[in-house]
């Protein structure tokens, strides 16, 4: 019984050590310091749970371990709950906002036109060579945009964008003409820090008023 008992936690620790190597860092309890419940709030700035007073009877949980669905918050003797989907996003004492779309804490990257947001993780691709099988660990960038109210979150492709953007068709049909593969989507102007698929937005919509 012992030996399949260590056997089992053998097996676990693996498996926590592989599911583990597959991501990039995790954000630390620490560095929250607050939470945008709506994206209202996020325009007004209005946090809750916030810490930013050094109020440090708040404390922010991001519950991270294989992935947990909520957030916690402990605040003078409440716990709050939220699931971290339904929140709009946490604020960081960096300065960056994150959003979870899928359970993942992606970057609010660029809010000039469009809500862009981007994922950074690490995946596997194996490879044979000969009769060994190869692993290589692959940094991958996921890219998702909102717009509106931003309520509903999409994958940041031509398709999506002609299909859920409220825009007329002139200027989706721009998009498409300027626009020959997904990955020009990703695209960002360094002087400005904005993705070119916002600032080219931007520059129809201004001609057309």
């Amino acid at each position: 019984m012992k030996k399949n008992n260590t056997i089992l936690a053998a097996i676990f620790i693996l498996f926590v050590n592989f599911t583990y190597g597959q991501r990039p860092k995790d954000i630390k309890n620490s560095e929250v310091k607050g939470i945008f419940l709506t994206h209202a709030d996020f325009k007004q700035n209005r946090l809750i749970c916030s810490s930013n007073n050094q109020n440090k009877a708040v404390k922010i949980k991001l519950n991270q371990f294989f992935i947990s669905p909520e957030i916690s918050c402990f605040e003078l003797q409440k716990h709050s709950v939220f699931h971290k989907d339904s929140i709009f996003a946490i604020h960081l004492s960096n300065g960056t906002n994150y959003r979870f779309i899928n359970r993942n804490p992606c970057l609010i990257a660029d809010t000039s036109f469009l809500f862009i947001y981007t994922y950074n993780t690490i995946k596997t691709e194996y490879k044979q060579s000969g009769p060994t099988r190869r692993a290589k660990k692959i940094p991958v960038t996921y890219y998702y945009f909102s717009s509106g109210q931003n309520k509903e979150v999409y994958s940041l492709t031509i398709s999506n964008l002609c299909k859920y953007l409220h825009i007329e068709s002139d200027i989706k049909a721009a998009i498409n003409q300027k626009y020959k593969s997904d990955e020009m989507l990703y695209s960002m102007n360094q002087k400005t820090g904005h993705f070119i698929i916002n600032e080219f937005l931007i520059e129809l919509t201004q001609k057309k008023q």
